[in-house]
């Protein structure tokens, strides 16, 4: 079936542009985030996906992420875990005043370490991930300002956690005394690495984040990089508690921006985990699909505005 999937998070808005056989048929990304855009969420939808939606009249759009959150456009109260899609669909909430628009609730559960956690677009990508290799049981990263780790069972979302790591890289970078050392460069793989093998030293993490300074004024750091070093510790402490918290039975499936991933795949070799990497565009697209597709009949008719057919989408070109 033809729709539009947004993710809409936090920073960025990805808009894709879905033909009838599941496959991506246009994308567009801006840094017109939920925290971006004023409150005129109903503007920028237009700005992004507005001449689709007159091209093709009463296309579903559904919107995934931050978008559904308090601070959002419309509050999608969240389903809890275990998760499945029919659970998601049946949270689907329209958006007033706007022709066959929805958005996507997120998924709550409790940690394995007793806490509440908390999640919105990643299940979607979860669940397409999930739905495009017919797996039913994984264990699934998804790097990010909120890293998650996600726990597959029987198909559902079973539990995760939220790792802070790149809302604290992003700080240490802009308001901390050791800021200054920390210069954007290039990455720097072996400053990287460095960092991943400071992270499971001693001193615990703490400690080891005032080292990228510390190094500095006392070794010759010529050709590092302390931004990577950084990054390294970080991600390097992601990993060694989230194998506390969840057990990898097989290989780990990524999910994300391509720079990030790039990382996590080269933390998860020093760990000695096995990986592979998905791209988060299909993921979120293939979530959507799943959704949907877990309704029966009446209930597609009730959240689809007609049954009449539409003209097919253009595909891309080469």
């Amino acid at each position: 079936m033809q729709r539009i999937v947004v993710d809409w998070g936090t920073t960025n808005i990805r808009a894709h542009l879905v033909d009838s056989d599941g496959g991506i048929a246009g994308s567009r990304n801006a840094p017109r985030g939920v925290h971006n855009c004023d409150g005129n969420f109903s503007d920028v939808l237009r700005e992004y996906c507005g001449d689709w939606q007159i091209r093709w009249p009463g296309i579903p759009v559904y919107l995934c992420g931050m978008i559904g959150s308090r601070t959002g456009w419309v509050e999608a109260p969240y389903v809890g875990s275990p998760a499945r899609p029919e659970a998601l669909y049946r949270g689907l909430v329209p958006v007033p005043g706007e022709n066959n628009v929805f958005v996507v609730p997120g998924v709550r559960c409790i940690t394995p370490a007793g806490s509440p956690d908390v999640m919105r677009g990643e299940e979607s990508q979860v669940l397409g991930v999930i739905a495009q290799g017919n797996i039913q049981n994984a264990l699934v990263i998804l790097p990010g300002t909120h890293s998650k780790w996600v726990r597959v069972r029987d198909g559902r979302i079973y539990d995760f956690a939220t790792f802070f790591t790149g809302e604290m890289y992003a700080l240490l970078h802009s308001h901390s005394s050791i800021g200054a050392v920390l210069k954007q460069e290039g990455h720097n793989r072996a400053s990287f690495q460095r960092g991943l093998t400071e992270s499971i030293g001693l001193g615990g993490l703490l400690n080891q984040v005032f080292t990228a300074r510390s190094r500095t004024l006392c070794e010759d750091v010529t050709g590092q990089s302390m931004s990577a070093y950084l990054s390294g510790i970080l991600i390097g402490s992601e990993f060694i508690h989230g194998q506390q918290l969840f057990a990898a039975e097989g290989e780990i499936l990524l999910v994300g921006d391509k720079q990030l991933v790039t990382l996590y795949q080269q933390a998860a070799a020093h760990f000695g985990l096995e990986q592979r990497a998905l791209d988060a565009a299909y993921a979120v697209v293939h979530g959507v699909a799943k959704i949907c597709a877990s309704a029966d009949e009446k209930e597609s008719r009730d959240f689809t505005c007609s049954d009449r057919p539409m003209s097919p989408i253009p595909q891309p070109s080469s």
